[in-house]
């Protein structure tokens, strides 16, 4: 029963990732952190969530949303008043993989407490 909850968490931090990143910009959260650790934080988030939801897929998760990410910054570029930066992709890809880091390392710690 856990995993179907995290699995549903993670698809729909993702489609929330999605709208935030390509909506317009007045209807982004403002969180008063500066937009550099809301990105890392919001990916760490998204991808710690789908390495919990699917523990044996973690390196197939970090290629997805590696190019979830580029591709959600590259669709910017269709809508007036947002625009799409490379660094903004670097930030994002390095909150995919501290967040893959961790969520592999709670896959296995459960694991462990299971088999204890």
């Amino acid at each position: 029963m856990p995993q179907k909850i995290f699995r549903l968490l993670a698809w729909c931090s993702l489609l929330a990732i999605f709208l935030f990143t390509d909506a317009p910009i007045w209807l982004r959260p403002v969180t008063h952190f500066s937009p550099n650790i809301e990105r890392f934080a919001a990916l760490f988030v998204v991808a710690a969530l789908f390495v919990v939801a699917y523990p044996k897929k973690a390196m197939l998760i970090t290629g997805f949303l590696i190019c979830a990410v580029g591709l959600f910054e590259a669709l910017q570029m269709l809508f007036a008043g947002r625009h799409a930066e490379l660094h903004d992709v670097a930030v994002k890809d390095a909150g995919v993989l501290a967040g893959v880091w961790l969520g592999s390392l709670l896959s296995d710690l459960s694991q462990v407490f299971k088999t204890a």
